[in-house]
């Protein structure tokens, strides 16, 4: 989940430091018999960073393309996919920043954590840059079709839309009836 930079309240990070870190320790665990990188080994502040120069290094690739949407103004705009490629660029920073402790970084972690996303021929985001690729949370023409681009897929319980009818939405018993025949 997207957060806000700690150190700079208007910046929104993409990513999540709990993921990083718990990637971390699912490879450190592995490779030092059960011992987790805590935050003296492996700080909060490398993770941050790391989320930061991923952010960053994405928003390259991405502002050229929608000029107009990035950076994002709030945690809820980032779309989920930048989401999780934030995280796993972070992963590759925070190894290859704290390489003495974690070890060398696996060829194949390299390439899910970091190739996959820049490299020049096949780089999901080289793709997005080029415009072989859209996001589709992003060619949404306005916030309301941007949302319910993201909820696709989710069925509201309620008629929400209609102020004074509050109760279970129609069309929604008419499915599950469908399906129970």
């Amino acid at each position: 989940m997207a957060l806000v930079n700690p150190n700079d309240s208007t910046e929104i990070l993409y990513g999540s430091s709990g993921d990083v870190r718990n990637e971390i320790n699912s490879h450190v665990a592995v490779s030092t018999a059960g011992h987790y990188a805590d935050e003296n080994e492996i700080p909060g502040s490398l993770i941050i960073a790391s989320l930061r120069k991923a952010t960053r290094m994405i928003n390259g690739f991405l502002e050229p393309v929608y000029a107009d949407q990035i950076p994002f103004g709030t945690t809820a705009d980032v779309p989920k996919l930048l989401d999780e490629i934030g995280s796993d660029m972070a992963m590759y920073y925070v190894f290859r920043s704290a390489s003495v402790l974690l070890g060398k970084l696996p060829d194949e972690k390299k390439e899910a954590y970091y190739d996959q996303y820049v490299d020049a021929e096949t780089g999901i985001l080289v793709r997005i840059a080029d415009k072989k690729v859209q996001l589709s949370e992003l060619t949404a023409v306005s916030p309301q079709e941007a949302k319910s681009i993201r909820e696709s897929g989710r069925h509201p319980v309620f008629d929400v839309n209609d102020i004074k009818n509050q109760d279970v939405d129609y069309k929604l018993l008419e499915d599950i009836e469908r399906e129970r025949e």
